[in-house]
């Protein structure tokens, strides 16, 4: 059995990648979500290629997770935002199975760089709450500068809020991590989740009953009821409307309609929000994600994927019971458990799991149960050469989206400063290097029929025909999109051919029925009796 000191790179590289995780305001970047696969990939396969393990429980499932969300790839509309959310499950499972190489102590300092994070997010929540706190109390807009809202944050919180327990338990630096653990718990109570406040009290509570017996910790449980009363009249004053939760029963609904669509497989990994538009029985708030992760799995990866993630965590709660009962160090599983858990819950009715940093952080916890049993060899199972090569392959294959992207942006740049023939070049670009992207395709579309209404006359004509075929080109891509229809009925308009006009807006209107700008767009084309070309 190796030492700690042999996995020291490790336990780096996953600090690393937990701290990028969250610089990245949690959302998804592909360009740091594939410099975070390709690290883990590096590290993996270093780890595979010079160690001999034994393969736990999880793998089996957990491959199999992977290769169904993979297989929904092929079946979804909008394939780029599959890939993107491919990279992000793929990164975070790599994340955990580079976890079971480390020995316990060295998983527990692990453990230490995501205590670190909450206590900075609950710094800035504080800060924010105390020198405005009319602003904070009133509207989000704080919050775009650090996660998608703060839920998101309040979730991540929740996540690591019981490994303070294994900290204090441990009696090292205990009455700092006491003190890091109350400043979080009062930055989850002011974020105004009842959900993560609700499960925050029970972790607090559970973690309490532990110490029991001392008369100081007896006073903390009264105090704490007392504090738990205080905080639901809090919530209640501050969030008295319960609409949210008419919404999320209506996102719900969408969620089983895009399931029947595709039963075993799913609109792919990620892909609620590409099609909500399209299913959504009713008119409602947009949403990116199901705010339920039974409903997102079944929605995004069909009854198969829910039943491999079903798996994964059938497998975790079986090692950790066998943790608790054979285990030296049970209070560790027990923990845990109580983190993996907590978010568990608060995911059936919120999205915190589908954004990348805390998805990653969820595996880096979870698979800290289990145990590689890690033991040297004496030589590589591969060539270093060969594995060099089969990695550049791999980088070269992750990176040309980032280069488009690049292009993209640029392209994005000329074209608010009507600089479209530059912006045309940098589009075509974009397309070179990922031609999947519909988004790609529609914006150099825009660009075409930019120059087009410049231009005007027999070049014009030439610059239309192009937009009209880049935006063709666009659906297929991503043929459920109304947009894009929508683009598309408007050139044809713009070019006097009213029954072209008539047709793609009405089919837009098929894939998103209630949006009343298609539908009064619609009779204003067929009020009109005819449109003459500029």
């Amino acid at each position: 059995m190796e030492t700690k000191n042999n996995f020291f790179i490790t336990a780096f590289i996953l600090a690393v990648v937990m701290v990028v995780s969250i610089v990245s305001k949690f959302s998804l970047v592909y360009s740091i979500q594939a410099a975070i696969f390709l690290i883990l990939l590096i590290s993996t396969v270093f780890l595979l290629n010079n160690y001999k393990i034994k393969l736990s429980s999880f793998v089996f499932p957990s491959a199999v997770l992977l290769i169904i969300c993979c297989i929904s790839y092929s079946f979804a509309d909008f394939q780029v935002n599959v890939r993107d959310y491919l990279f992000v499950l793929m990164s975070a499972l790599l994340a955990g199975f580079n976890m079971t190489f480390l020995p316990l102590d060295m998983k527990k300092k692990v453990f230490v760089v995501p205590l670190f994070i909450a206590l900075w997010l609950s710094m800035i929540l504080f800060s924010r709450f105390i020198t405005n706190p009319q602003s904070f109390l009133s509207v989000d807009e704080f919050y775009d500068a650090v996660a998608l809202n703060i839920n998101v944050i309040a979730g991540f919180l929740v996540l690591v809020y019981p490994l303070f327990f294994i900290f204090i338990k441990e009696k090292k630096n205990q009455n700092i991590f006491a003190a890091m653990m109350i400043f979080v718990l009062f930055a989850v109570i002011i974020t105004r989740s009842r959900v993560a406040i609700g499960a925050a009290f029970v972790l607090t509570f559970v973690f309490l009953l532990e110490y029991r017996k001392n008369n100081f910790v007896k006073i903390l449980i009264t105090l704490f009821v007392l504090l738990l009363l205080a905080s639901i009249a809090y919530i209640s004053f501050l969030k008295s409307d319960f609409h949210s939760v008419s919404e999320r029963i209506i996102w719900w609904k969408t969620a089983y309609m895009i399931f029947k669509h595709n039963i075993f497989f799913g609109c792919g990994f990620g892909n609620y929000a590409v099609m909500f538009q399209t299913f959504r029985p009713e008119l409602v708030l947009n949403t990116l994600f199901a705010h339920n992760i039974i409903m997102q799995f079944l929605s995004d990866t069909g009854i198969l994927g829910l039943l491999s993630f079903t798996a994964v965590m059938i497998s975790f709660y079986v090692k950790v019971i066998d943790g608790i009962i054979s285990e030296k160090d049970n209070y560790f599983y027990i923990v845990v458990a109580l983190s993996i858990t907590a978010f568990l819950v608060i995911n059936l009715v919120d999205y915190s799991f589908f954004v990348p940093a805390n998805m990653m952080i969820f595996f880096i916890i979870m698979w800290s149960v289990f145990s590689s049993e890690p033991e040297k060899k004496q030589k590589g199972r591969m060539n270093i050469y060969i594995l060099t090569v089969l990695v550049l392959y791999i980088a070269a294959v992750t990176i040309r989206p980032v280069a488009g992207h690049i292009h993209y942006k640029k392209g994005i740049e000329y074209y608010v400063q009507k600089q479209y023939y530059l912006s045309v070049e940098e589009f075509e670009q974009a397309v070179k290097y990922d031609k999947k992207n519909p988004e790609y395709y529609t914006q150099l579309a825009k660009s075409y029929f930019a120059l087009y209404d410049a231009v005007r006359g027999e070049k014009g004509q030439e610059y239309a025909e192009k937009s009209i075929e880049y935006n063709k080109k666009a659906l297929e891509f991503f043929k459920s999109s109304s947009q894009i229809r929508s683009y598309l009925s408007s050139t044809y308009w713009n070019l006097g051919d009213k029954e072209n006009a008539v047709k793609y807006i009405k089919e837009a209107i098929a894939y998103d029925r209630f949006n009343p700008n298609l539908t009064e767009y619609l009779q204003m084309i067929e009020k009109t009796e005819g449109h003459r070309q500029k």
